[in-house]
C-alpha cells in the first residue's frame, strides 16, 4: 500500500501577464521528468485552447526552446509536440520553454471572460501522460480528452487592476492583488480565475484542516446556503472517504460545472446545488486525489463521483435512496451504452451521460445494497481511496482491487458494464 505521490511528470514555473487590453502574455517554463523506462525522441504537451473555442484564434505561439536553443515543433486537434535534439533517457530532465499570447474570448467554453472577470482553464501546455508511448487524443467537448500527471508549479501573475485570486495553488485570504507568485505541490492541472471584486461577496468556512473559500456573485442571496452545503459534503467525503491533504478549496459560483484541483465552478441556481455543487466537491477525491484515464475510462471519476454524490444526498437528507435522482434522470434521458469502458468518441454526447453519470452508479448502488447498503459503500470507497491515493488506476486495477476486496468470484458483476 503506498500512500504516496509515486512520481512528479514536471514542474512548471509559468510567468503570466495580462496587458491593458486584456490579452495575456505567458511564458512556460516546463521541466520535463522522463520517469518512464523508454527513451524519447519527443515530447507530447495538450495546449487545447484553440479547441476549446475553435471560433477564436485564442493562443498563438512565438517560440519553443531549451536553453536557448530553438525547437522544432507541431500543434495539431490540441496536442503539441516538440522534437528533441536527442533522445531524453529515462530518468533525465528536459527543460522546455513555450512562449505565446492568449485572448481570451467572451463567454468561452472553460476559458473565459466574462464582464472583467477571467476564468483560465487549461490555459497552458499540459504534460501528456506516457505509457508506452504518448497517451494523446484529439480534443472532445463532451468529456475530458486529456490526461495530465502530478506536478509542482510557481504561477508569477501581474495584472492591470486588483482580482480577487482563486486557483489551483493556496491562495490565503481572499484579497485583491494585482501580482504575487503562487506555489503549489502535486497538482494535476492549474485552474486560475482573476476575479472582479467588486462583482462578488465571499464567505471562508474552515473544515477539518482545509479552508473553503466561497465565491459567489454579489447580487446572488445563496451565499450561506452555498457555504453550508459546501461545508457539509466536504466533510461528510474527509470523514468518509479520507483525508484532504490540501489547505484550500476554493468554490466559484459561475456556472461553470467543472472540477479541477483544489477549486470547483458551481451553480448560481440554488435548485442546482445538490446535484453539481456535490458532485464537483466530490471530484476532489475522484479525478484529482485518485486519477484515470478519463479519455478511455470516464466511469473511473465521474461515476465514481456521481455514485459518491448519491451517497451524501441520501444521508444528508436521511434517504437511503433519495439521493441517486439525478443517476436516475440520467439513465432516463436515453438507452445507455450495454459498457462503461468505451472511449470518449465512442459516445454520443446522450449516450455517455446516461451510461457513465446514470447506469455505472445506479448499478453500483444495486451491487452495495446487497453488500451492507450506503455504510457498505462508503468503506470501500474509503479502502480505494487509501489504496489509490495519487495514483493513476487503470481499469484492470480496478477490477483487481473489487475482486480483492470481496469475498467470491466478482466477475459477472463486473462483468455485466465493464469488457472483459
Amino acid at each position: 500500500m503506498n500512500n504516496g505521490i509515486l512520481s512528479k511528470s514536471a514542474n512548471y514555473a509559468i510567468d503570466l501577464k495580462m496587458t491593458e487590453a486584456g490579452t495575456f502574455r505567458i511564458s512556460a517554463d516546463v521541466m520535463v521528468n522522463n520517469d518512464s523506462q523508454e527513451s524519447w525522441s519527443d515530447i507530447a504537451f495538450f495546449f487545447v485552447v484553440n479547441e476549446m473555442n475553435s471560433e477564436s484564434n485564442v493562443a498563438e505561439v512565438n517560440s519553443v526552446s531549451s536553453a536557448g536553443d530553438q525547437m522544432d515543433y507541431e500543434l495539431n486537434n490540441g496536442v503539441l509536440f516538440i522534437e528533441l535534439e536527442s533522445d531524453l533517457l529515462p530518468g533525465k530532465q528536459q527543460t522546455v520553454l513555450v512562449e505565446y499570447s492568449l485572448t481570451i474570448p467572451e463567454d468561452g467554453l472553460r476559458l473565459t471572460r466574462s464582464d472583467n472577470n477571467v476564468y483560465l482553464a487549461h490555459w497552458y501546455p499540459m504534460l501528456a501522460e506516457y505509457d508506452a508511448g504518448w497517451r494523446v487524443n484529439d480534443y472532445d467537448p463532451k468529456g475530458e480528452s486529456y490526461e495530465t500527471g502530478y506536478g509542482d508549479y510557481a504561477i508569477t501573475y501581474r495584472l492591470p487592476d486588483e482580482y480577487l485570486i482563486a486557483t489551483s495553488a493556496p491562495d490565503g485570504p481572499a484579497q485583491a492583488s494585482s501580482s504575487g507568485t503562487l506555489t503549489g505541490a502535486a497538482i494535476k492541472d492549474f485552474y486560475a480565475a482573476f476575479l472582479n471584486p467588486a462583482d462578488w461577496q465571499v464567505a471562508e468556512r474552515k473544515s477539518g484542516e482545509t479552508e473553503l473559500r466561497v465565491f459567489v456573485p454579489a447580487e446572488s442571496a445563496i451565499l450561506e446556503e452555498t457555504a453550508e452545503l459546501s461545508v457539509e459534503a466536504f466533510a461528510f467525503f474527509e470523514q468518509n472517504i479520507g483525508d484532504y491533504p490540501f489547505a484550500e478549496l476554493d468554490l466559484i459560483a459561475n456556472d461553470g460545472y467543472m472540477e479541477y484541483p483544489n477549486i470547483v465552478e458551481v451553480p448560481m441556481d440554488k435548485a442546482l446545488l445538490d446535484s453539481i455543487l456535490v458532485h464537483e466537491i466530490a471530484h476532489q477525491w475522484f479525478y484529482y486525489l485518485v486519477s484515470n484515464d478519463p479519455y478511455e475510462n470516464a466511469w473511473l471519476d465521474e461515476s465514481l463521483t456521481e455514485f459518491s454524490t448519491g451517497l451524501f444526498l441520501s444521508d444528508y437528507y436521511g434517504d437511503e435512496d433519495g439521493g441517486f435522482q439525478t443517476a436516475q434522470a440520467y439513465k432516463a434521458s436515453t438507452t445507455p451504452k450495454p459498457y462503461a469502458d468505451l472511449a470518449l468518441d465512442e459516445f454520443d454526447t446522450a449516450a455517455y451521460y446516461a451510461t457513465i453519470y446514470g447506469e455505472v452508479p445506479l448499478l453500483l448502488k444495486g451491487f452495495f445494497d446487497q453488500q451492507g447498503g450506503n455504510e457498505a459503500a462508503l468503506e470501500f470507497l474509503a479502502a480505494y481511496y487509501e489504496e489509490f491515493q495519487f495514483r493513476r488506476v487503470t481499469k484492470q486495477q480496478f477490477r483487481d482491487f473489487f475482486e480483492g476486496y470481496f469475498e467470491g468470484d466478482q466477475q459477472e458483476f463486473l462483468n455485466s458494464w465493464l469488457q472483459s
